[in-house]
């Protein structure tokens, strides 16, 4: 069936109650409709926000964030920590693009944090991998300076499909397989000598996708 790029009024409301005989037009009308809304791309996302402190002592009293110091009792807490969020894809979700909210310890040699796409099929935690995704590296330190979370983005660009078996140093969303779309995903996020405060993933708009 072609796909029709026009609007398309659904059925009368009256023709389509329990116990009447649907049929020509109106049954036309509606596998428009739904062929239409197979072709949509309806825009997922989920929002966490992360229950770890990224403020220092003196943050309270000016009212306002900073970043971690030297000091803080977490500094050893984030070496290696990580997180597994899980996502509702649709199936249309080719790409994920990720935003991330965080504090970089302020005397770390390579603050990092590695983002990659699992499946849950099996577990939640330790499902297979759909892709390595991205590292983010030398992420930015402040120290002392009272200033809100810095956030990093993985942009939405992507031109191929990617074939690493590791943590790609190219910054890029995730890619996830025809085969796992509109499945539940678990995004894996290892933090290394970060703190992380909020975590964001989003479908990225695509103008045609073939499910």
């Amino acid at each position: 069936m072609l796909i029709p790029t026009a609007f398309i009024k659904l059925p009368d409301e009256s023709g389509c109650y329990n116990g009447e005989v649907v049929m020509g037009g109106t049954v036309s009308q509606m596998a428009f409709a739904l062929s239409q809304l197979s072709h949509c791309k309806f825009l997922g996302e989920a929002h966490y926000q992360v229950g770890h402190s990224t403020y220092s002592g003196s943050a309270f009293v000016q009212g306002t964030g900073a970043r971690l110091h030297n000091y803080n009792q977490i500094r050893s807490a984030y070496k290696g920590y990580e997180y597994n969020f899980l996502y509702q894809s649709t199936a249309l979700s080719s790409k994920l693009a990720c935003l991330f909210s965080y504090a970089g310890k302020q005397d770390a040699d390579d603050p990092s944090v590695t983002i990659e796409a699992r499946s849950t099929a099996s577990n939640s935690y330790t499902g297979s991998v759909l892709d390595y995704g991205c590292k983010f590296v030398n992420l930015e330190t402040q120290g002392f300076s009272l200033a809100p979370d810095v956030f990093a983005f993985t942009g939405t660009l992507l031109d191929y499909e990617p074939t690493n078996t590791s943590a790609d140093l190219i910054v890029r969303p995730l890619f996830i397989p025809s085969a796992n779309r509109g499945e539940l995903l678990n995004i894996k996020v290892t933090v290394q000598d970060v703190a992380l405060s909020g975590f964001h993933i989003y479908d990225v708009y695509e103008v045609e996708v073939t499910p």
